[in-house]
């Protein structure tokens, strides 16, 4: 059985899409750390059709802002 995605399965609560706008507010309103980096990392991915794999949190956050950006 594989493992649910948090960070998608919140989205999909709040009638969000796995895209990078939605992920940046859900990644703005809560804690950073509430979901481990692997499950940011595969929404990320998901969201913008390419593996993607931030080391930290940091990252994650710049590399969401270029997303949100369009600088993909």
């Amino acid at each position: 059985m594989a493992l649910e995605n948090p960070v998608l399965a919140r989205l999909e609560r709040l009638g969000g899409r796995a895209e990078p706008l939605w992920l940046y507010t859900l990644l703005t309103v809560v804690e950073l750390e509430r979901y481990p980096l692997w499950a940011w990392n595969e929404a990320l991915s998901r969201a913008v059709g390419r593996r993607v794999s931030c080391p930290s949190y940091r990252a994650l956050t710049r590399r969401l802002e270029e997303a949100v950006r369009g600088e993909n």
